[in-house]
C-alpha cells in the first residue's frame, strides 16, 4: 500500500507539500498540484482522511440531512444553510435520504467518524432517544421537522400557531366545512398543523368531519389524490387547507379537471409560500415560512455547537405570515 512519502518521492516534492495539496491549501503552485495529483493516481494512493481529520480537529465540512430536494421548500432552506456556511469558511455536504433510515445512518456515520464537523437535520427517522444520543456525541441541529422530546438545538416556525391562523382566516371568510390535507403522522409538522386546524374549528364550535381529514402527503400527486376523494362526497367542502403548497396546487389541478372553479366554487389555501404559489393560476393563498432564514439560523446554531460543545441548546421559533392571494374567496362585509 502506497504512503504519502511514496507520493512525495514520485512527485519530487516534500511530504508537507503533498499534505497542503490534500488539504486544498491555496499557497501551492498549479504545476505542483498537478504533479502531486498525477502521483496519487499512479500510485493509487488512498489518503487517511480520518487520521488527517483527527490531527486537524476540524474538517470545515458540515452534513445536511434532507428527505428530498424535489420540494422547493427544502431548496430554499438549503440555500440559507449554504450561504451562511460559506461565509464562515465551511463546505456543505448533502445527504438525500428519501426518509430511509438505513440511508440516513450510512450518511451520519460520517459524523461519527469525524469526517464532518457537524450535522443539520431537516428531517430524521431517529426517535427522540436516538437523536439525543447522537447530538450528545456530535454537534447537531434539527430544523423544520423537529422530533418531540429530543435534546438538540432547533429552529422552525410554530406549526400549530401557523395552522391555527390559516384556518381562522378561512372561518372568518365564511368557510365552515374545511378539508385538511396533510402527511398524517409521517412528519411532526403534520401533527402540529392538524392540532392547529382542530383548535380553530373548536373555537368556532365546529366538530371535525373525518371524511374531510385526508392524510395523503406533501406532494402534488398527494393533492390530486385528496381532491379525487373529496369529489366522491355528496357535496364539496367550502375550503381546503393543505399543509404544503405542492399539495394545494395538486388539489387545484384535479378540481379544475372536473370543472370546479377555485375561489368561486371552493377556496384553497397552501403552506410554505414556495415560488410557484405566487405564479400558479389562481395565485395561491398560503402560510409563508421564512425558508432562507430557517437555513441561515440553523447553521448559526450548529456553528455555536462546533465552537463550544458545552453551550446550551437553543430553540428558535421564527415568525410566519399569511400571504393572501386569489385562491381564497373573501367574504364581503355588509
Amino acid at each position: 500500500m502506497s504512503t504519502i512519502k511514496d507520493v512525495a518521492k514520485l512527485a519530487g516534492v516534500s511530504v508537507a507539500t503533498v499534505s497542503r495539496v490534500l488539504n486544498d491549501y491555496d499557497n501551492v503552485r498549479p504545476e505542483t498540484v498537478k504533479a502531486v495529483q498525477k502521483a496519487i493516481e499512479e500510485l493509487d494512493y488512498q489518503p487517511n482522511f480520518l487520521g488527517r481529520t483527527l490531527r486537524r480537529l476540524e474538517t470545515m465540512k458540515i452534513l445536511v440531512v434532507v428527505p428530498t430536494i424535489s420540494n422547493q421548500f427544502y431548496s430554499r432552506v438549503l440555500k440559507g444553510i449554504q450561504l451562511a456556511a460559506q461565509s464562515a469558511g465551511y463546505h456543505t455536504m448533502l445527504a438525500i435520504t428519501n426518509s430511509d433510515a438505513d440511508i440516513e445512518q450510512e450518511h451520519i456515520n460520517m459524523a461519527r467518524r469525524k469526517l464532518v464537523d457537524g450535522v443539520i437535520f431537516l428531517h430524521t427517522t431517529m426517535d427522540a432517544a436516538a437523536l439525543t444520543e447522537f447530538a450528545a456525541a456530535c454537534p447537531a441541529v434539527s430544523a423544520c421537522e423537529l422530533v418531540g422530546g429530543a435534546s438538540i438545538s432547533t429552529v422552525s416556525i410554530d406549526d400549530f400557531r401557523a395552522a391555527l391562523d390559516g384556518v381562522r382566516f378561512l372561518l372568518q371568510n365564511g368557510c365552515r366545512r374545511i378539508a385538511f390535507v396533510s402527511a398524517g403522522d409521517l412528519y411532526n409538522s403534520s401533527r402540529c398543523r392538524r392540532m392547529g386546524y382542530e383548535r380553530a374549528l373548536a373555537e368556532a364550535g365546529i366538530r371535525p368531519e373525518e371524511a374531510l381529514i385526508l392524510d395523503e402527503g406533501f406532494t402534488f400527486n398527494a393533492g390530486k389524490r385528496a381532491a379525487e376523494r373529496l369529489l366522491q362526497l355528496d357535496r364539496l367542502p367550502d375550503a381546503v387547507f393543505a399543509t404544503s403548497d405542492s399539495t394545494a396546487i395538486g388539489v387545484i389541478s384535479a378540481l379544475a379537471q372536473h370543472g370546479i372553479r377555485v375561489c368561486e366554487d371552493i377556496s384553497v389555501m397552501g403552506f410554505d409560500n414556495n415560488q410557484i404559489a405566487e405564479y400558479y393560476l389562481p395565485p395561491l393563498t398560503t402560510i409563508s415560512q421564512p425558508q432562507f432564514d430557517i437555513g441561515h439560523k440553523a447553521f448559526e446554531l450548529l456553528h455555536d455547537k462546533i465552537n463550544n460543545r458545552s453551550c446550551e441548546d437553543q430553540h428558535i421559533l421564527l415568525p410566519h405570515r399569511l400571504e393572501y392571494r386569489s385562491s381564497v374567496k373573501i367574504q364581503q362585509s355588509t
